[in-house]
């Protein structure tokens, strides 16, 4: 609670400050930290009105019996409210609606697939419904927005990530016009964007679990100069927010809560990127922050939780590890223990990985430390976390290659690139 007052002295009004809750997906039931946070920014226990969207659910009455439940019984809010807009129910134009969004002090949307959200709360021709004027107007005079999972992915303004592989991701490139159950595995977005309460970055979600790294960096590498486009992106693990201050402001400040995971930030302003069949990056700045950090999200600069220490000359392994798997999607947050125990080690500036796939072919991932700045401390149940900054990465093909490589991904590339024109 201290540490929310100071944060809100330091960076506007509490009660006025536009404030976002980012969550990655997995919120546990007992994460304290981040029930609360939202509850607290809504107006605090006995006081918070929080209005239930869980149009991004395949269930929604089900998921919104569920979040009522948590935020009254469990964490203190005077009343929650399902704000029931689906895909299908054809009223965010309805002044009802508009009023019942009006009466509340928090929002919190619920995951599922985003695309449902963007689907229900905007128009056809791609303009706000009532409803969504409303939550930003809402959002504008002070009310806290939440959402977890696909209820982070859908609040950006700029193009939306709706599916894809992070080895796919890099072999076969970006794909407007969202996800196409021919191609499951491929990197796709809705280029119309999210909900619009946030700029300047695209948000991911289930982030390190899923190794979603390389999906984040490629598609911001293709859209960076389309119409829209940006160059910075972050990603949210599971059961970890984002608690963003004083949104759209010179001091709009992100502050890591939960335990479980972390938040990473990517920028390729400067990637340098040479001509490749697939990709051959360099110079992809990457940063990775915990519990207690905070991030002018306008500047970029970072402080570590005062109850972290440096890294440098206090570090607990000899050597860095590499891994052959590092793209993966399938092994728990593979890239983030990579990165961890490079800034944890004596003897190594730099780790070269590989993907374990190789068909049709392999990439190698290096990470440089050299530039980077590494903070690490105790949680309250001795796990010991590792926050970073500028953290260099190079993704490139490795030398293994396979002779049908190359008509196998000018036979994908072609085929969507067909489907996507028709």
């Amino acid at each position: 609670m201290l540490r929310s007052l100071l944060l809100a002295c330091l960076f506007g009004n509490i009660v006025k400050a536009q404030q976002l809750v980012l969550i990655g997906g997995g919120l546990t039931d007992g994460n304290t930290d981040v029930w609360n946070k939202v509850v607290e920014l809504a107006g605090g226990r006995g006081v918070a009105k929080i209005g239930i969207f869980t149009t991004a659910s395949a269930d929604p009455a089900d998921s919104a019996t569920y979040y009522l439940d948590m935020f009254v019984n469990t964490y203190g809010a005077a009343s929650a409210v399902h704000i029931p807009v689906t895909e299908t129910s054809n009223n965010a134009n309805d002044q009802e609606i508009a009023d019942l969004i009006r009466q509340q002090t928090g929002f919190f949307f619920g995951g599922g697939d985003q695309l449902r959200v963007t689907k229900a709360l905007k128009n056809l021709d791609g303009s706000d419904t009532l409803a969504l004027l409303t939550l930003k107007q809402v959002f504008q005079d002070g009310a806290v927005v939440g959402g977890t999972s696909a209820g982070t992915a859908c609040m950006g303004s700029t193009f939306m990530i709706t599916s894809g592989r992070p080895y796919d991701s890099l072999v076969y490139g970006s794909y407007s016009g969202g996800p196409d159950p021919v191609y499951p595995d491929d990197l796709t977005y809705d280029e119309n964007g999210g909900l619009g309460l946030l700029n300047g970055y695209i948000p991911d979600t289930h982030f390190s679990e899923r190794g979603r790294e390389a999906r984040l960096i490629r598609l911001l590498q293709d859209t960076k100069n389309a119409v829209g486009g940006v160059t910075k992106g972050f990603g949210v693990d599971e059961d970890t927010a984002l608690v963003i201050y004083n949104v759209g402001s010179n001091e709009e400040i992100g502050e890591v809560i939960g335990a479980s995971g972390g938040v990473f930030f990517v920028d390729v302003s400067r990637l340098v990127s040479l001509p490749s069949e697939t990709v051959d990056y360099s110079d992809i700045v990457t940063t990775f922050l915990t519990s207690g950090d905070t991030i002018n999200l306008q500047t970029g600069e970072v402080t570590f939780a005062p109850w972290k220490t440096p890294l440098k000359g206090d570090e607990y392994y000899d050597n860095a590890l590499s891994s052959k798997d590092i793209l993966s999607s399938m092994v728990d947050a593979e890239w983030r223990y990579i990165a961890k125990r490079l800034f944890d080690n004596t003897f190594d500036d730099s780790v070269l990985s590989t993907s374990r796939e190789r068909n049709p072919v392999q990439f190698t991932v290096k990470m440089d430390r050299i530039n980077g700045n590494a903070y690490g401390g105790y949680l309250t149940d001795g796990t010991f976390i590792v926050s970073y900054t500028d953290l260099f990465v190079a993704i490139y093909e490795s030398a293994f290659s396979r002779a049908s490589r190359t008509e196998k991904i000018i036979k994908h590339v072609h085929k969507r690139n067909l489907k996507t024109e028709t």
